[in-house]
């Protein structure tokens, strides 16, 4: 069961940097993702700002969902990164609550939310 659950960490990074990437490309944000769904932006201040400000902070926060979920499945197959995987997991938690941190205060500064 961990190894399922670590290969779905790691499959979450890689669609929050699909999800950041798209939202740089598109101009667009992605619902569900980096706001809210139902949230009506056509009001919003300045969305071009917030998709600049979160990009960055988005791929590296997928980045370390991907490394912690590899670590993970490191782990669950060959065994021997106990300390590792741990150290990684509160990583990636400090990173999560940052990451949410960050992204609220963007949302109210950016869209008005």
């Amino acid at each position: 069961m961990d190894f399922v659950l670590d290969l779905f960490i790691a499959l979450c990074g890689a669609y929050l940097i699909y999800a950041a990437v798209n939202m740089k490309r598109t101009g667009e944000i992605p619902a569900g993702v980096m706001i809210r769904k139902g949230v009506d932006l056509s009001g919003a201040k300045d969305i071009p700002g917030f998709i600049s400000y979160m990009y960055g902070k988005t791929v590296v926060v997928g980045i370390c969902t991907i490394v912690c979920g590899v670590v993970g499945l490191v782990n669950d197959t060959y065994g021997g990164l106990g300390m590792v995987q741990l150290v990684m997991t509160f990583l990636f938690f400090a990173a999560v609550v940052i990451f949410g941190i960050v992204a609220t205060r963007a949302q109210k500064k950016y869209l008005g939310i």
